[in-house]
């Protein structure tokens, strides 16, 4: 019979394969890095808390309307730490909790946030940096401008748009309205051209004569004004009369969003025309926003409605309608849009357009190129005389009266000399509007 001998693992054998799995571990440790790893991890936390941040402080400044003090008040090209606490020479965050975020990130014991700080531009941007612990370089989150632009009272904001290289801007909710400086929230209704609007030629809107300018709802719009009076007006009120290029911005906007459709969606009906169908055959006061068919004896969902909303939900009257408006442009004949007719003074559609002249292509027309006055767009009234030096002023919005021309957004017209008052119907609606941009001395 035969016997078998039980044999184990010699002491070396056990002592090799000891070593071996050593080395394979050393070696799998040492691709790994779990330092490296851990330190990783810790850096997508500091990417996702920082754009955390950012959001909480863009939040803040959509819903203030600027942003915190400490941020406004940052130099251009400077890096400033970010603390949990109250310190000289760091920006506090610790008001953003609990409304805008729940907690400030924790990393140990340090007031300042580990290497958080907020680095501003020279164009009024500002981003949240971080350093990366596993090779030190520095990661950034968000640009968002700093600059306090705070709209004054009876103005509104305007997201910018960077096809006509616009930044945020303040634009008068209501048409120019001539007020007292003793009572600068009433607008005056004397003295009267005749058509609901004050005739500015009789009693200039000046401190001479104990007026100003303001936007309010209450009172006829200003009428009887050139466009350099009514530049001035605007400049001594602390801002500028509206240029084409922020009309422009206005009126993408409000093309884009659905509730300004009558039919409930872009491109669907028409946008709202506001005042003009001549009925009443003059302007009209302004109203609270829930009454946008105030004075115009229309009822929704007429395409009289005289207000629009913006994507911020800002609402503005009378774009359109009511009365005609100045822009701070002026073109020659010669620099006169391309249309697709007969030369001489006509009102074409804005479809018919084939360039825009010295103003560019988009100056006028809404940004679906088939869109005219069948959508409530408005029309377009030139010279179309080429070769001439003449200048003419850009009105922009249509009046009360649509029997010339189709009112709309982007109406414009190109055959009036600025300095011409216009003081005959139907041009006597000639009124304007002022904006107020980062910099500026807000006005009354």
């Amino acid at each position: 019979m035969k016997s078998y001998t039980k044999k184990g693992f010699t002491l070396l054998e056990i002592l090799l394969v000891i070593a071996l799995l050593a080395i394979l571990f050393a070696t799998v440790l040492y691709a790994l890095n779990p330092n490296k790893i851990i330190k990783g991890v810790n850096d997508n936390k500091r990417k996702a808390d920082a754009l955390t941040l950012y959001q909480a402080l863009e939040q803040y400044a959509l819903k203030t309307g600027s942003h915190a003090p400490q941020i406004s008040a940052l130099t251009a090209n400077s890096t400033t730490p970010i603390c949990k606490t109250t310190g000289a020479g760091c920006i506090d965050i610790t008001f953003l909790v609990p409304t805008y975020i729940n907690s400030i990130p924790s990393y140990g014991s340090d007031s300042v946030l580990s290497g958080f700080s907020i680095a501003t531009d020279n164009i009024g941007r500002f981003t949240i940096n971080g350093v990366n612990s596993v090779d030190n370089t520095t990661f950034t989150r968000g640009l968002i401008k700093y600059t306090n632009l705070i709209c004054p009272t009876g103005y509104i904001k305007v997201p910018g748009n960077s096809l006509y290289n616009t930044e945020d801007f303040c634009v008068m909710k209501y048409e120019a309205k001539a007020v007292t400086i003793a009572a600068p929230t009433v607008g005056l209704t004397t003295p009267n051209t005749g058509s609901n609007t004050i005739a500015n030629n009789t009693t200039a809107t000046t401190s001479a004569n104990g007026r100003a300018v303001s936007s309010v709802a209450s009172g006829f719009p200003i009428a009887n004004i050139d466009q350099p009076t009514a530049a001035t007006y605007c400049i001594n009120a602390g801002g500028s009369l509206i240029n084409n290029k922020e009309w422009m911005t206005i009126a993408r906007n409000i093309e884009a969003q659905p509730s300004n459709w009558t039919g409930g969606a872009v491109g669907s009906g028409g946008l709202w025309r506001g005042h003009s169908d001549n009925f009443p055959p003059n302007a009209l006061a302004a109203g609270a926003d829930n009454n946008p068919y105030n004075e115009t004896s229309d009822i929704p969902p007429s395409i009289q409605k005289r207000t629009h909303i913006l994507s911020n939900g800002s609402v503005i009257w009378d774009l359109s309608g009511n009365a005609m408006e100045w822009t701070n442009d002026f073109i020659t004949g010669a620099n006169q849009p391309t249309i697709t007719a007969s030369p001489g003074f006509a009102t074409r559609e804005l479809s018919a357009l084939t360039s825009g002249g010295s103003l560019g292509y988009d100056a006028y027309r809404p940004s679906n190129n088939i869109w005219n006055s069948t959508q409530n767009m408005g029309q377009i009234f030139s010279s179309g005389t080429p070769g001439l030096n003449t200048i003419y002023g850009s009105i922009r919005g249509g009046n009360w009266d649509s029997s010339f021309f189709t009112p709309g957004i982007f109406t414009v017209m190109l055959n009036v000399n600025p300095s011409n008052p216009i003081l005959t119907h139907p041009y006597g609606g000639l009124g304007f509007r002022c904006v107020t941009r980062a910099g500026q001395t807000p006005p009354l």
